[in-house]
């Protein structure tokens, strides 16, 4: 995957653009799903171990890949 700007990444979580890339070897992706009410989710993770995160500060404040924090990482992918 190319570098993304966490600008980049808010503009593909406003918009709900799925998207997956490599790390390590691995697969993550991201893609969206609603609560019983109706509201956002975001689900981000390892292929087929996503977890969901409640809003973009949620997932940049939890979301891992391998033992760095997402945020941490967005200008190096």
């Amino acid at each position: 995957m190319q570098c993304m700007t966490k600008d980049e990444l808010i503009f593909r979580i406003q918009t709900m653009q799925p998207f997956e890339f490599s790390y390590n070897g691995k697969k993550y992706n991201m893609m969206y799903d609603r609560t019983a009410d109706g509201g956002a989710l975001i689900r981000f993770g390892q292929m087929y171990e996503e977890k969901t995160f409640a809003s973009f500060g949620e997932l940049m404040n939890n979301a891992r890949i391998e033992n760095h924090f997402f945020k941490d990482m967005l200008d190096v992918m």
